[in-house]
């Protein structure tokens, strides 16, 4: 055999060879189908398959009268896979019309996905409404994912602002009653059983299984609105007129302590939480001192009177509207000279009362601070409230 024939032997065998390949692979292919078909067929619907979370209604928040303060608005985010099939192709299209239905920027938008992290979603779009998720769902773009949410609502603006407080982006209380009742608020979301087709849309399995969410409790508060209304202009008014930097007002119910009205100035709208600083969202009724004033006489008082230190028929010599104690000049707003106990307290005498103060034994005193509540948190339910300070008679300075 010459090397010219060799040649064309090797030439036939390779050529056998290469005829028999596409034999070999629609052999194996056969053998998977046969052996191992079912198998890949129930994974790969496993993998196109997932639990999609529907989520719960949060409960409103309601005044005493049942007037809705907090409520839930249905919104929906816009989500994009851009690494499904055939999306490059509309992107351009796609990131225009997006533009144009939110009032965005198309670069805005492709920057976004351009410039993902590793993950394979980005989320383009919070809080789109019913009409922009009916337009955006017509459009035949693959990867988009439209996932419904409960925004809240305060319907009433700053009114109330920091009782009711203000929720997260997902939903989640961040302070005043939102916080403090979340867990009751919150409900509990649902899920279900959805496919993603191969254009990377998601849609709901057929027969699959379902559970849905559980609405969250609503809470109905002792606060009036009306109420809460005037007293924050009413508070707004004498802030102004002082030139003060800011004030705190609460409104009660002096037969059950009842909270009627509660408000802070500055205030902000929780709406729109994240555009206030933190001064702007701060409840100085609930997280500051203060000290108790005028209001104090009436400890001082039921101290002298349970005790026989003093009867409401008693003179007190209030002197020429001034005295010193301890090195600190009590004054009143004018000299009253010797008048009742009685007087004492109806014309709020700072003089009188730290005349008879000076009679309580200390241990006394302090023990009716403490039994009238300073130093003691009210436990209202509100988060952040600051306890009271009084100092032990042993501190004290006579």
């Amino acid at each position: 055999m010459n090397a010219r024939d060799a040649i064309h032997i090797r030439m036939y065998v390779v050529l056998i060879l290469l005829g028999l390949v596409p034999f070999f692979i629609v052999g194996r292919i056969g053998l998977i189908y046969l052996a191992e078909g079912e198998a890949l067929r129930e994974q790969g619907e496993q993998q196109a398959r997932s639990e999609q979370v529907i989520p719960a209604m949060r409960g409103a928040i309601l005044d005493r009268n049942g007037h809705a303060l907090a409520i839930n608005t249905a919104e929906y985010n816009l989500a994009l896979d851009p690494t499904v099939d055939g999306f490059d192709e509309q992107a351009d299209q796609f990131y225009d019309a997006l533009a144009e239905v939110t009032g965005g920027q198309a670069d805005r938008y492709r920057e976004r996905v351009q410039t993902r992290s590793s993950s394979q979603y980005v989320l383009l779009v919070r809080g789109l409404d019913e009409e922009q998720r009916t337009t955006i769902e017509q459009w035949p773009v693959p990867g988009m994912i439209l996932t419904p949410r409960f925004a809240r609502t305060y319907s009433h603006g700053s009114v109330a602002a920091h009782v009711l407080g203000h929720v997260g982006n997902e939903g989640q209380g961040l302070a005043g009653l939102e916080l403090q009742y979340d867990e009751y608020l919150e409900g509990t979301p649902g899920s279900r059983a959805v496919q993603r087709d191969r254009r990377g849309r998601i849609k709901a399995l057929v027969g699959g299984r379902e559970v849905p969410p559980e609405q969250g409790e609503s809470l109905v508060l002792t606060i009036d609105r009306m109420r809460q209304v005037a007293l924050e202009d009413e508070l707004e008014r004498g802030v102004e007129a002082q030139r003060a930097s800011w004030g705190t007002a609460i409104a009660m119910d002096p037969n059950t302590g009842a909270i009627l009205a509660m408000a802070n100035t500055p205030t902000y709208n929780p709406n729109r939480a994240a555009a206030y600083s933190e001064r702007q969202r701060r409840n100085r009724a609930i997280t500051d001192r203060f000290e108790p004033g005028s209001t104090f006489k009436f400890v001082t008082a039921a101290a002298a009177l349970e005790n026989d230190y003093v009867a409401l028929d008693d003179t007190i010599d209030t002197g020429d509207g001034w005295a010193v104690y301890s090195g600190y000049t009590m004054r009143d707003i004018s000299a009253y000279g010797s008048i009742p106990f009685r007087e004492v307290l109806a014309k709020s005498s700072n003089v009188g009362t730290a005349e008879v103060a000076n009679r309580i034994e200390p241990g006394i005193l302090y023990q009716y601070a403490r039994n009238f509540g300073f130093t003691q948190p009210t436990w209202i339910d509100l988060p952040g409230e600051a306890t009271g300070v009084v100092r032990r008679p042993s501190a004290w300075r006579v």
